[in-house]
């Protein structure tokens, strides 16, 4: 189901989105729920990313050479 909303904007703004819409072949209404569409979807991906990044961490990197001590790591 869709519903109505109703956006106050500047008037050279209001122009320059409807160009933008005229140029994409849309409405301007279907131009901004287009856009409005495509800039919520990277959280969709976000957990997905989110775990790929903590397995990861679980593996771990090898960095080559030995572990430093305590005290290699802490010294200044």
């Amino acid at each position: 189901m869709t519903r109505n909303v109703t956006l106050r904007m500047d008037q050279e703004l209001l122009r320059h989105l409807r160009h933008q819409a005229v140029d994409s072949h849309q409405s301007l209404s279907a131009w901004i729920v287009a856009t409005l569409m495509r800039v919520s979807k990277p959280d969709e991906g976000l957990a997905e990313v989110r775990e790929r990044a903590l397995r990861r961490l679980d593996c771990g990197f090898r960095l080559g050479g030995r572990s430093l001590s305590r005290e290699e790591a802490h010294d200044r």
